[in-house]
């Protein structure tokens, strides 16, 4: 895997390539809506960003990620589904899933997300064992 360097590259790479997938392109304009920052500073990344290889810039055109952009951009993002999934899972409602998930998501090892993803594979796989696991913890509460 390639790491980008900070957790703010990685939300950036994760917005243009969601953009991407769910608009056919990414514009400025449209970083900086999702990202809630001024265009301004979204153009001064995508500068760095092409600086880096990590995307095609050009001013007033379509931005598009490179191989390596994708790379990166996919892992952020499957990371992020991987652990929504495992919050939603356990009953957290789907507004504080999110926010936890972006509070955490750039922080947590490769191994932690895929022992996370296991679990919710095996809770998916025995739904008997999520719902009493469920139970239980409310009892304790």
């Amino acid at each position: 895997m390639i790491k980008a360097s900070t957790p703010t590259i990685e939300d950036y790479l994760e917005t243009i390539y969601g953009l991407t997938k769910s608009k056919g392109y990414a514009k400025v304009v449209d970083i900086s809506g999702k990202l809630n920052v001024k265009p301004p500073t979204v153009t001064s990344m995508m500068q760095k960003l092409g600086d880096r290889g990590l995307l095609r810039y050009e001013k007033y055109r379509d931005i598009s990620l490179t191989k390596k952009g994708v790379e990166i951009a996919k892992t952020v993002s499957d990371r992020h589904a991987k652990i929504m999934k495992f919050l939603t899972m356990l009953g957290v409602d789907k507004k504080t899933a999110y926010t936890d998930t972006e509070g955490i998501e750039h922080y947590m090892h490769a191994s932690t997300v895929r022992k996370i993803h296991e679990l919710v594979i095996f809770a998916e796989n025995n739904p008997r064992w999520l719902d009493s696991m469920k139970k239980s913890a409310r009892k304790k509460m």
